[in-house]
């Protein structure tokens, strides 16, 4: 009886409803409050609030609630911030100016609805006029529809860059420039391996140019991994 009772306490302590995590170190701006519904083997699920602060400051900012997550913790038990690595860890929460105009904006994951479950995000853009975080349909696109995770932020060449593929041997990559706050495609890079010359990739780059889409193809030979 006395096992069965410590069984019940150890899985109820692994699954704990609203286990909360302070995140101080995403912004220079704001700390964060992460509400999560659960967490069992380092995996974070389910309901979650994010709520912001900022710093010094007590009083909650603004507080976003979403269906659902899926954040993974790292070796100090606590959510990733501002990562991107594909295949491997990708944040909770990040900070960055995704529309170029000097100011951060916010990604919250919102569940593994990319590509071969992937995590999906929300993107918030800083409205200067509202004064808070408004939700970016376009933006959010970005990280859904099949896309490998959280899109790349060039600050430098002012480009967003998100990642696809299709099987093993089908990868495409696309660049997004900024208009009106809104992305646009400007590039498209597909290697495809399935092509019959077992031998040879077939990579075919679209870049709009001049308002009209222009397009080549070329064949580099195949590395065997």
């Amino acid at each position: 009886m006395i096992k069965v009772l410590l069984t019940i306490l150890l899985f109820s302590t692994c699954a704990v409803s609203q286990i909360k995590f302070e995140v101080k170190n995403a912004s220079k701006l704001y700390d964060v409050l992460i509400e999560v519904e659960r967490c069992e083997d380092k995996i974070c699920e389910g309901k979650v609030t994010y709520t912001l602060f900022k710093k010094n400051s007590k009083q909650a900012f603004q507080a976003f609630k979403l269906d659902d997550t899926s954040f993974m913790l790292g070796d100090n038990d606590k959510p990733s911030v501002n990562v991107t690595r594909l295949y491997d860890e990708q944040s909770a929460v990040s900070f960055s100016d995704y529309n170029f105009d000097g100011i951060e904006d916010l990604s919250l994951c919102d569940g593994s609805n990319g590509g071969y479950g992937m995590p999906s995000y929300q993107i918030y853009l800083f409205s200067s006029r509202a004064k808070k975080f408004t939700l970016s349909e376009p933006f959010t696109e970005l990280s859904q529809e099949g896309r490998l995770g959280m899109f790349e932020a060039d600050a430098k060449r002012k480009r967003l860059r998100t990642l696809s593929k299709s099987g093993c041997c089908l990868h495409t990559t696309e660049e997004f420039v900024v208009v009106n706050n809104r992305p646009k495609k400007v590039l498209e890079i597909e290697e495809d391996a399935t092509i019959a010359d077992r031998k040879r990739v077939k990579i075919t780059t679209k870049r709009l140019v001049g308002g009209h889409w222009r397009r080549t193809v070329k064949y580099v030979p195949r590395v065997e991994q």
